[in-house]
């Protein structure tokens, strides 16, 4: 297939999200319905059919919001936009001229220059004016956050000055 990474991304992240809702149906039908995968019991009580529904349909829930959750993928572009877009858009600084993001302003103004480790530690612990975004951001996002930020620095914000 040559399909763009991105687009096979949201491809695998929307089958992911279809089966995980597939599969909390299924379980809640199976839980309401009393119907079983193992051979019914005589002497169950209808208490304890109730209680097994109920366990059965928030287990089925919880699956499905566990799964929904790590099949997120994290989307460093929708990340930007909203937690720095106001100060940085397009690559800009709308608070500290020249303080931009291309990899040439990192070069002179980020300390430690222009390097993954000293844009993640700018991202997490933030300088003058700029938040620190630990405790905001997972870790996993930050890392998303580096690597694009490095990325875009050379190339769709390289002639930001």
């Amino acid at each position: 297939i040559n399909a763009p990474k991105s687009n096979m991304k949201k491809t695998l992240l929307t089958a992911s999200v279809a089966l995980n809702a597939l599969l909390v149906v299924a379980l809640c039908f199976m839980a309401f319905s009393g119907n079983t995968l193992a051979a019914p019991v005589r002497s169950v009580s209808v208490n304890s059919q109730v209680g097994r529904r109920a366990a059965m349909g928030g287990a089925a829930a919880g699956m499905g919001l566990a799964a929904t959750r790590m099949a997120k993928a994290v989307n460093p572009t929708s990340i930007f936009e909203t937690n720095c877009g106001a100060c940085h858009q397009g690559g800009g600084n709308n608070i500290i001229t020249g303080h931009t993001l291309s990899k040439t302003a990192m070069e002179q103004y980020l300390d430690g220059g222009w390097n993954k480790e000293s844009i993640e530690y700018q991202i997490r612990n933030g300088k003058g004016p700029m938040p620190a975004w630990e405790g905001v951001l997972s870790d996993e996002e930050i890392k998303a956050m580096t690597e694009w930020v490095y990325e875009q620095s050379t190339t769709t914000f390289k002639d930001v000055n």
